[in-house]
């Protein structure tokens, strides 16, 4: 028995997680025979790359992000369309049509924004439709879809997310520092945080003992690794293959030219 004392930058941790729901059995199983819906977001981008093998502008890669200390949107002139993988291949309709033909053998893949001590996941939604999840949410749970969250345990809150969804809403505030969003749970997802992906990828387990970080590490999670001598070798291995991966850079829209400064504390001249 072996035992390793971890810490892992944000960007680090994505990287980590990607590699875990890549390496899935469902995802694997899918990616042969079926669909793989990935809806936008940063740390589905590092998916989206371990699935396609090529890079991308990750940070442009979202609508909706907290960068700059606020919540935001990414300008829009660069928000992306999802991938939609059919067989390992890109899905030459639209998103929703895959939808549409998407069943319990198929994934969609949807990033979170809280993570609570039950492991129960939900999401922020600023667009008045619902944006990503409301339009998703309704084919994926009542057809039975294998919905997965990857989300890292920086996010993680003490709060049940099914309460603090109860204060939220984009017209429930009446101030802010940044875009107002409603904390949407999502109750049929599967989360992979850190935890699960070194489950995953070698077969031991990761507890987490402390979070956060200075001079670069902020939002940092450091976690002890144990199993025995031949797993926390491969442990060791991806923990090397993930160190040193970037961080994304800020990115967000001009809050002049912003199409949700009316519901924003920044935006609407509120803060």
């Amino acid at each position: 028995m072996q035992r390793a004392l971890v810490t892992l930058t944000p960007s680090e941790s994505k990287r980590l997680i990607a590699k875990a729901v890549v390496a899935m059995d469902e995802v694997q199983k899918a990616l042969k025979n079926g669909f793989i819906y990935i809806a936008t977001g940063t740390t589905a981008a590092y998916i989206a790359e371990e699935l396609l093998g090529e890079k991308i502008e990750k940070e442009k890669w979202t609508v909706g992000t907290i960068s700059k200390g606020r919540t935001c949107v990414t300008p829009k002139t660069t928000w992306p369309k999802h991938l939609v993988l059919y067989k390992g291949k890109l899905f030459e309709g639209e998103p929703l049509e895959a939808l549409k033909e998407m069943g319990p053998e198929d994934v969609f893949i949807k990033g979170g924004n809280a993570i609570d001590i039950n492991w129960n996941v939900a999401v922020f939604a600023a667009a008045p439709d619902g944006g990503t999840i409301g339009k998703t949410f309704g084919w994926t749970i009542t057809k039975g879809v294998f919905t997965i969250t990857p989300i890292s345990l920086e996010k993680f809150v003490p709060t049940p997310v099914k309460e603090s969804a109860k204060l939220t809403g984009i017209y429930s505030f009446n101030w802010g520092t940044g875009l107002y969003a409603a904390l949407v749970p999502i109750p049929h997802a599967h989360p992979v945080t850190e935890v699960e992906a070194y489950r995953i990828l070698a077969g031991v387990e990761a507890i987490p003992i402390a979070a956060g970080g200075a001079g670069g590490a902020e939002g940092s999670v450091t976690l002890v690794l144990e199993g025995d001598d031949e797993n926390m070798e491969k442990a060791k291995e991806i923990t090397k293959a993930v160190k040193g991966e970037p961080p994304l850079e800020p990115y967000t829209e001009d809050c002049s030219i912003c199409p949700f400064a009316k519901i924003c504390g920044l935006g609407s001249g509120s803060f």
